[in-house]
């Protein structure tokens, strides 16, 4: 007889091994959600009338899950190989690595990491509601680095810090499946379905949502589950936080406290191509709803439709989340810091894929208007009428530097932007305007300045703020802190149990590199050998099938057209030319490279400092 059993996994990794784990054994039917604390609950509530006889979960999940149902609920464990795997990644790190979680736990890592004679301090939390106190009191202590659940990950980068995920291995889903056939027999049905707010407009055309205030949706009309992107009967129960992390802007204060007082103002903004309203309700009798939510698409109200594609609001990055440990990088840091503490406009100038993008937005986060929206508008994608008209609006909408709902405006590749643009933006910068302006460059201002590519009028309202990214090439000792980063994303992605890349693949592959994408490069390149692993490290045969991989997509673009020499131009320019050519067909290999040029590295890297300047 079979036994059903619905598993809950808080991450997209660990399902992959419940159904692997599960194929063992032809006795269980096993059905695998993906998900996370209160977004649990409407999944179980919906499998109800499934008669499944166990629930299998992890951690707070499964603690949150055993309150509201009768059935058994069986609890994937945290072992010691868990444990010593994500202790190997993080080992030798430059931030100072703390564990927050259950006693237990806690209890573990302090076992494992003496055994490694490595220490790592410890706050135990009894409740997931203890965890965001424990991150506080954790970071105030200098913590850099949280290892613990999904719920302190999530919180964690919520609050702007890196975390770890303690993933649980193969063996440790073994343990659990054994349990579930131990506990089979002891399923009991619980039935719970409670509507509310039924005067509620079912057929509507618009969305209409009652929500409590922690953020949970008590009801929500067909409309309104629709326009969010779930099912009616699976949406209430969720958290609009989990939802779009945006809602935590609208949803969390305090409602009138006694029944019969006047709420306070509604509130208004545009996401995902919808205009919506949060307005405080007054309390019904002994009803938990504090939020009347109203959204309506695009369109009906006459307001600029363009806002929505253009809004970044999830999980905006904080100085915290830049890696590396190196002088170039903290220096870039700590100018960006004191930049973020002004009022001025700043211009972020570096090659693709230095991140100007995640320095905008953690500058954003630092600065008087980090509640505030960040709107990044790409100069590149957008004609200068498009984004005149966003900018500065039109006789039907106001513009974004003209909202409050926008706190800072980036214009990426600004050198893109026609110069009747840059004159009014100019014009707009010595206003100082209520909206902060941040703009970005793949070259230095001087250089576009002497190409005449920027107005000189704009340039100026940006002399004294100007941030310089260094390129990958010129930091490559923190490659191995961005590859740790990279690997435990990747083991909550797909389940594996990586633990690291050997030394010598470091050094003999990814520090032989010029990386003209930079970290973005990296991070791909690191995907496809981390993909080719199947074991505990990357090693020389795995990092060289991801290379591989890498030279397929590559030549593939290649063959897509025709390459020619071209040989026009003076001689500087022809061997700028023959140097890029030979280091494409080369992996961009420098050691290589300068091999088949018949020159030594030394005098291959000294012409290359104009030429990948001068190409990005």
């Amino acid at each position: 007889m079979k036994i059903k059993v619905l598993a809950i996994a808080p991450y997209p990794g660990l399902k992959e091994l419940l159904e692997a784990g599960s194929r063992e054994d032809a006795r269980l039917e096993l059905e695998v959600h993906v998900a996370d604390l209160q977004n649990a609950l409407p999944i179980v509530q919906a499998a109800r009338s499934r008669s499944y006889d166990v629930i299998l979960s992890r951690g707070g999940t499964s603690s949150l899950i055993r309150k509201h149902v009768s059935i058994p609920v069986v609890d994937i464990p945290v072992s010691g190989y868990d444990i010593l795997r994500v202790l190997t990644l993080v080992r030798g790190a430059n931030s100072k690595v703390a564990i927050i979680g259950f006693p237990n736990i806690c209890r573990g890592v302090a076992e494992v990491s003496g055994l490694l004679d490595f220490d790592i301090p410890s706050y135990p939390i009894e409740s997931a509601a203890e965890v965001e106190g424990a991150l506080r009191q954790a970071f105030g202590d200098g913590v850099q680095l949280v290892l613990g659940d999904v719920v302190t990950v999530q919180a964690a980068e919520a609050m702007g810090y890196n975390g770890i995920l303690i993933t649980s291995g193969r063996e440790s889903v073994l343990e659990a499946l054994a349990e579930v056939r131990r506990m089979y027999g002891v399923v009991n049905r619980a039935q719970a379905n409670e509507r509310l707010y039924e005067q509620l407009l079912e057929r509507h055309h618009a969305g209409v949502l009652a929500v409590d205030g922690q953020g949970t949706i008590l009801y929500a009309n067909r409309a309104g589950a629709s326009l969010l992107g779930y099912d009616p009967g699976v949406i209430r129960g969720m958290n609009l936080r989990g939802i779009d992390p945006l809602w935590a802007r609208y949803i969390g204060e305090p409602a009138p406290a006694e029944e019969g007082a006047v709420p306070g103002p509604s509130r208004r903004f545009q996401r995902r191509g919808l205009n919506i309203e949060v307005a405080a309700a007054a309390p019904v009798n002994s009803m938990d709803c504090r939020y009347f939510v109203y959204m309506v698409p695009l369109g009906e109200s006459g307001t600029n439709p363009a806002f929505a594609g253009y809004e970044v609001t999830e999980r905006i990055a904080t100085f915290t989340q830049i890696i590396g440990g190196s002088s170039e990088i903290r220096g870039a840091v700590s100018r960006a810091k004191a930049l973020s503490r002004t009022e001025r406009p700043v211009w972020i100038e570096g090659e693709a894929g230095t991140g100007k993008g995640l320095f905008a937005q953690a500058i954003h986060s630092a600065s008087r208007s980090g509640a505030e929206g960040l709107f990044m508008l790409p100069c590149g994608s957008l004609s200068g009428g498009e984004l005149e008209s966003l900018l500065f609006g039109s006789e039907t909408y106001a513009g974004l530097l003209h909202t409050e709902a926008a706190g800072t405006v980036c214009l990426t590749q600004i050198e893109q932007a026609g110069s009747l643009l840059q004159l009014r933006l100019a014009e707009y910068l010595q206003g100082a305007g209520p909206v902060r302006i941040v703009v970005t460059s793949l070259q230095p201002v001087k250089s576009l300045l002497k190409k005449g590519e920027i107005a000189a009028e704009l340039a100026r309202a940006f002399q004294d703020s100007v941030l310089h990214l260094p390129p990958l090439r010129e930091r490559l000792e923190d490659i191995e802190d961005i590859a740790r980063v990279v690997i435990a994303a990747h083991n909550s992605r797909y389940g594996k149990q990586i633990a690291g890349i050997r030394p010598d693949v470091v050094e003999e592959e990814l520090q032989q590199i010029l990386w003209p994408g930079n970290v973005r490069q990296l991070k791909m390149v690191l995907e496809h050998m981390l993909a080719a692993s199947q074991g505990p490290y990357v090693g020389m045969e795995e990092a060289k099938e991801g290379w591989r991989k890498v030279r397929e997509a590559l030549r593939m673009e290649a063959e897509s057209h025709t390459v020619q020499l071209n040989l026009s131009g003076s001689w500087d320019e022809i061997e700028r030319r023959i140097l890029l050519e030979v280091l494409r067909e080369e992996d961009m290999n420098q050691s290589k490279a300068a091999k088949r040029l018949g020159i030594n590295r030394s005098t291959l890297w000294r012409k290359l400092k104009d030429v990948l300047q001068n190409e990005t």
